[in-house]
């Protein structure tokens, strides 16, 4: 390579960086100077209870929404910006910039600026000898330099302005310090760290106090609660001492409530109890305390603030219905439907906010389709009616229907699964009522009428269009066709499900279901999956509109300049609406550059919202990363004692916690595999143990054998049955008896289809699905097969 070139040869990508960014062009006006009683007063009036119903309940947004795409005949491919390896090369690999580079991470930094000094004024030479100065101690000339770099380089100027910063802190130089921290803009990751560097100069050095505030201001001002963000509980604890300074005493006790509210479990929690010794504790933050305590899953400590509360507070008052909302859900949450209605339904018919109403009629909607599902068909109907534009919409008309058909009211139902397919096409409940649809019309004898509803959902249409959609609505298609006599149709299909979607729930039935019907063809293509059979390189791929993110553009520099904070930036990338393609890719430079650690959450979002069968070795790159052998060794001896499959217990364990041993759940379950107390105590009563603590579930060896335990009690409970004893894992043997005597002669696809509990539901096919996926990538030697061809789901076991 020829580095005299290297500040001149650019890959196409990263064109833009040599441009300012979009969000960088004009620099916003400075903010009004703010009060901090007025300030602290705005955030208390934002409701801190961010989701309406549990995290299990509510999907995560999806990251990609464009659904599976058919692949391109050769030479149609038409690039936006193609991305190959070579394109992620280090600045210093080779030659002179390589010696430098050694010698700065040695220490040795004049040799570093010796041999650098007759090369060309590049990025990379500039930056690294901004980097060696520093490390000289010459602050002056790392100033200098930094600050030269930011006004050269846009689209790194946030890190060279935050540079230049500590160097003129170095100096004394406190002005210039703080005008390039204030050069850092919004949205850039140094953002926090330079207004906390700002505000502290303006403190400390220049005594400056309400001018400190405002640095810190756009921290605590955001429309998105965030209880477990450090920063801005050290904000407003900072906030407070200052008002202390500027003897506003108001505006301190104020700063001092936001974060005993806010941030209830934060170190600065302490210090504002202190902070707040013999002073009123004002009703309107006890209920944003008791809000954030419920978005924590502190169901219990949110609903004893709360109950002190209720008597005092009188609907349609805006305090009190946000109060009783909350004491609503959390009642919902703990599943006390009774008692959540009650306290409800005042709070949908007297409260008009258009923000906590529609929220209120689908809480309340969902605990009465538990305990009074007439009444929440009205409820839902109210909801879509009312607010035809809200994200809960369509939600609102898909539970309406499911209703409705659980009543037998097939005509209503159908209805109200029209007006949803019509009003909301590209939404992400239109899959499922075209599914629903099916269901009605296979009941009835109508196949027509069911292979076009299922037809509709494999034509690529709008975030409900998903990979598990596609595949759900092809594997059906299958049973269909089987049913009508078509054979070969339906073998071809399960072929294509087993293949495509090996590792997921529908490539389980439909490897299951070829192995009854065509044993010989399920066995050719499941040794066709063992090994990748297309060795495809990773590379090229394309950015897409990843080429005009701030954060991408930026990440990519800074892995070519070997700068420890390269992957954490493209992490920061919004990945919101990018196309598959882009999520890959975002991954695969992660991998490719070392950054495993950082590429897993990718590879969990991409596995998430669908992703082909790891039948190609770029595949399985992804599904490795998003399938770990986490706690293995205490998963494989606690599961031979079980008698449960380690796969299947593994599969569990990533679904219930994703391996996190200090998870908590909205309804009290705990650690990697997410017991109850109560269970848990039962269990290590019959082993004999004393294990059940709290703590002790915390504790892995502790939580994997208990779980283990249970696991394989459950499945002895139901003759080997993996669906049925995953399903009362998550909701109960009582319930799954109930669901068996429901559909006695349903097999077992059919009956895992018609759980009426989407939770559950759900539950059984991401962990199953995640059980075939260790297997094939792990060949663990013997797949699970789900045994099909008798009628009644007794005896539809597994093997």
């Amino acid at each position: 390579m020829d580095h005299a070139t290297l500040g001149v040869k650019r890959w196409p990508l990263l064109a833009a960086l040599w441009m300012t960014p979009a969000w960088a062009e004009q620099p916003p006006p400075p903010p009004a100077r703010p009060d901090i009683s007025n300030l602290a007063e705005s955030a208390s009036s934002r409701p801190q209870l961010s989701s309406s119903l549990d995290s299990e309940d509510e999907e995560a947004p999806p990251e990609f929404t464009l659904g599976p795409a058919e692949p391109l005949a050769s030479g149609e491919r038409k690039w936006v910006h193609r991305v190959d390896a070579a394109d992620l090369t280090s600045y210093f690999a080779e030659g002179t910039l390589a010696q430098a580079k050694d010698a700065h991470d040695q220490g040795r930094y004049r040799t570093a600026l010796q041999l650098l000094e007759k090369e060309p004024p590049s990025l990379p030479v500039r930056y690294l000898r901004a980097r060696s100065t520093l490390g000289q101690g010459a602050w002056a000339q790392a100033a200098q330099e930094f600050s030269a770099l930011a006004q050269d380089f846009p689209a790194l100027s946030d890190y060279f302005h935050y540079e230049a910063a500590r160097a003129h802190e170095r100096l004394r130089q406190w002005t210039e310090a703080i005008q390039h921290y204030a050069a850092v803009k919004s949205g850039a990751r140094r953002y926090t760290e330079a207004r906390f560097g700002m505000a502290y100069l303006l403190e400390k050095k220049q005594q400056d106090y309400a001018a400190a505030v405002e640095a810190l201001t756009p921290l605590v001002q955001t429309d998105t609660p965030r209880p477990n963000a450090p920063a801005q509980a050290e904000a407003w604890l900072t906030i407070a001492r200052l008002a202390r300074y500027q003897a506003d005493y108001n505006g301190e006790h104020r700063a001092h409530l936001a974060v005993w509210a806010l941030h209830p479990f934060s170190r600065e929690a302490t210090a504002a109890v202190k902070g707040l010794r013999d002073l009123p504790y004002v009703p309107k933050w006890k209920v944003a305390r008791a809000e954030t305590l419920l978005s924590l899953h502190h169901n219990r400590e949110a609903m004893e603030q709360l109950e002190r509360m209720l008597p005092r507070l009188e609907l349609p008052d805006a305090l009190a219905c946000r109060a009783h909302f909350a004491y609503g859900t959390a009642l919902r949450k703990e599943r006390k439907h009774t008692q959540a209605i009650r306290v409800l339904r005042p709070v949908t018919e007297q409260c008009q906010d258009e923000v906590l109403r529609p929220r209120a009629l689908y809480v309340l909607g969902y605990s009465e389709s538990v305990v009074e599902p007439e009444r929440s068909i009205t409820t839902y109907l109210q909801l879509a009616h009312d607010y035809p534009q809200h994200p809960y919409a369509d939600d609102a008309l898909f539970y309406a229907a499911g209703k409705a058909l659980e009543r037998g009211e097939r005509a209503a139902a159908m209805g109200y699964l029209d007006q949803l397919i019509a009003r909301y096409p590209d939404g992400n409940f239109a899959a499922e009522a075209l599914f629903q649809r099916f269901w009605v019309y296979r009941a009835e004898g109508q196949n027509d009428a069911a292979l076009e509803a299922l037809t509709r959902i494999e034509a690529p249409q709008g975030r409900g269009s998903t990979h598990e959609s596609v595949q759900r609505a092809r594997y059906w298609r299958a049973r269909q066709l089987s049913a009508m006599e078509r054979t070969v149709e339906a073998h071809a299909l399960l072929e294509r499900v087993t293949a495509e979607g090996a590792a997921t729930w529908y490539g389980l039935l439909a490897r299951s279901r070829l192995a009854h019907e065509a044993p010989e063809r399920a066995q050719a293509i499941v040794e066709r999956l063992r090994v990748p059979t297309s060795p495809k390189e990773v590379w090229p791929l394309d950015a897409g509109s990843l080429a005009a993110d701030p954060h991408f553009t930026t990440g990519i520099e800074l892995l070519r300049l070997e700068h420890r904070e390269a992957a954490a930036e493209l992490l920061a990338v919004d990945r919101r609406g990018r196309g598959e393609e882009s999520i890959r890719l975002l991954f695969h430079v992660l991998r490719a550059t070392g950054h495993e650690r950082h590429a897993r959450p990718i590879a969990w979002a991409l596995r998430r919202e669908g992703l082909a069968a790891p039948t190609e070795a770029e595949t399985r790159l992804i599904y490795s990363a998003a399938y770990p052998h986490a706690f293995r060794d205490l998963v494989v001896r606690h599961c031979r004692s079980a008698r449960v499959d380690p796969d299947v217990m593994q599969a569990l364990i990533r679904e219930e916690s994703a391996f996190n041993p200090n998870a908590r759940s909205s309804t009290g379950a705990l650690g990697l595999s997410q017991l109850m107390p109560a269970t848990a105590s039962v269990v290590a009563r019959q082993l004999k143990l004393t294990l059940a603590t709290p703590t002790a579930l915390l504790e892995p060896r502790h939580n994997i054998r208990i779980g283990s335990a249970y696991l394989g009690s459950l499945q002895r409970r139901f003759s080997g049955n993996l669906a049925h004893a995953v399903a009362s894992y998550n909701a109960g043997p009582a319930a799954v008896d109930r669901w068996l005597a429901r559909f006695p002669t349903a097999e077992l696809d059919e009956w895992v289809e018609q759980i009426p509990v989407e939770e559950t539901r759900l539950y059984v096919k991401r962990v199953l699905g995640s059980a075939a996926a260790y297997q094939f990538l792990y060949d663990s030697g013997s797949l699970t097969t789900l045994a099909f061809g008798d009628k009644g789901s007794n005896n539809a076991g597994s093997r």
